[in-house]
């Protein structure tokens, strides 16, 4: 399961770009609605999700295509950040989805939103599993230690890529002196 925050539609594109043709995405079901854009999306490898109520159908078929060894990317925040915040609440899911299939996390971020014919400043981090959580029933409880542990390893991870970026700011500011 692919973790990654969310600020434009193009995100999209760049984690397909990145995790090429194994690859499905959640998406929320007003999409569908339309002939054109619902076509497009489910040919680029796009599920349906209902994000106030999702179903058993979209569970099964997110776990179907974790067990077939394809990526799941899921933008845990549920709608695009349009805000100052680093990361918008994560909503529940995407842990359980990872649980469900017995497959790793794997915390994406990007450090700002894309802009056309910029660079994209994106950091992929290290997959971790969830193993203490196989198996079990997974209440409310467990679900919000779920989504704490993936907030904080996306967090981490965007403060790991703003390091890196001002190190190398540092550095060329150091290469014109």
């Amino acid at each position: 399961v692919v973790v990654c925050n969310h600020y434009r539609n193009i995100d999209c594109a760049f984690m397909k770009k990145i995790f090429r043709e194994n690859s499905y995405f959640l998406a929320k079901e007003e999409l569908f609605k339309t002939k054109m854009v619902g076509g497009f999306i489910k040919a680029f490898g796009a599920i349906p999700v209902n994000r106030d109520n999702p179903s058993l159908t979209t569970l099964l078929k997110a776990t179907k295509v974790l067990k077939g060894g394809s990526k799941l990317v899921i933008f845990p925040e549920g709608t695009r950040n349009k805000t100052k915040q680093r990361l918008l609440p994560v909503k529940t899911g995407s842990a359980v989805f990872a649980v469900k299939a017995k497959c790793p996390v794997l915390p994406v971020m990007m450090l700002k939103k894309a802009k056309p014919f910029r660079k994209t400043r994106i950091i992929v981090g290290e997959p971790f599993y969830l193993e203490e959580y196989y198996g079990k029933k997974l209440g409310d409880k467990e679900i919000a230690e779920l989504d704490g542990i993936i907030t904080e390893s996306m967090l981490s991870l965007q403060d790991k890529l703003a390091e890196i970026m001002k190190n190398r700011k540092l550095n060329k500011e150091k290469k014109k002196r």
